[in-house]
């Protein structure tokens, strides 16, 4: 199966088990080092009807709460948190700014830009018209729209999207004709290289983590790649630890998610920024946050 960045065909089964279809083999390409997925079986509809929180996903993710409102109801606080951190992370470079988030969900990243921004808009496929509408944001349902009605952003965000698109170079190109002229365009993905499976390589997690919509994975290098086939300047790519040390003890302990809820008495500030510290030294950090220009 060739290779979607250098389009090498040599490949190697990375170890793992795609969590919701065993069917999926999770392939490593000798050349560049991109993780994909040998099928992809997403589509725009898939997440029009809201698919990504489905009875499934919460069943595979093991996320508290006996029903499937509880657990959403549960996801939504856990997801804030995540999305206050970045936004904290992002305010200065946001300030003032006209900006475009893609794969925008139910607005909660842009409720808070919105704060501190002089324009605020989303992109998102899901039927959230009414959260939109209440908050006074404006909604797009595809790129194409913003074609019809005018564009020209300081800066596009994209968190964790790029892995379920199952073509980031002509979407990135896309994004880009939507920037001013020193235009930039953020975006925050998985690392392929987590310590969990490079350096603990935690079996556990290997059978969890993959998951039939990351049609992806990303690591320093190849987010490289990525952007310059989309012809990009990288700006930067920044290791950032989402998950605290709590959480990889729990993984090892006892090979489930969670342990930040569980042990949170390990997350002291200064652990988590030795933690992080340590593991950005490594490239082995959870998530990678970059930052492209055209």
């Amino acid at each position: 199966m060739k290779c979607y960045l250098c389009d090498c065909q040599k490949n190697h089964k990375r170890e793992g088990k795609v969590r919701d279809d065993l069917s999926i083999n999770i392939l490593e390409c000798d050349e560049c080092g991109m993780v994909f997925l040998d099928k992809q079986k997403t589509n725009d509809e898939y997440y029009k009807n809201d698919s990504m929180l489905s009875a499934d996903f919460f069943k595979f993710t093991k996320r508290e709460g006996d029903s499937l409102e509880e657990q959403k109801r549960i996801f939504d606080i856990d997801n804030s948190f995540f999305i206050r951190t970045r936004y904290k992370k992002l305010k200065r470079i946001l300030t003032g700014k006209k900006i475009l988030d893609f794969g925008s969900g139910r607005a909660d990243f842009l409720m808070l830009t919105k704060k501190v921004a002089k324009e605020v808009a989303g992109v998102e496929l899901e039927n959230v018209d009414e959260i939109y509408q209440k908050h006074n944001i404006t909604l797009y349902k595809s790129l194409e729209q913003i074609d019809a009605r005018g564009g020209g952003y300081d800066i596009i965000t994209a968190f964790h999207v790029l892995e379920h698109l199952q073509d980031p170079v002509f979407i990135l190109q896309k994004l880009a004709s939507k920037l001013k002229e020193y235009g930039k365009i953020i975006i925050e993905v998985p690392n392929a290289n987590d310590a969990l499976l490079t350096i603990f390589k935690n079996k556990a997690y290997m059978e969890f983590i993959y998951w039939s919509a990351h049609l992806y994975s990303y690591n320093a290098n190849t987010l490289t790649l990525l952007a310059k086939k989309a012809g990009l300047k990288v700006d930067f790519i920044k290791h950032i630890q989402k998950y605290p040390f709590s959480n990889t003890l729990y993984w090892l302990s006892k090979g489930l998610p969670g342990g930040h809820k569980q042990w949170e008495f390990f997350d002291s500030k200064g652990l988590q920024e030795c933690y992080e510290h340590t593991l950005a030294s490594l490239g082995a950090t959870d998530t990678l946050m970059a930052q492209f220009s055209i």
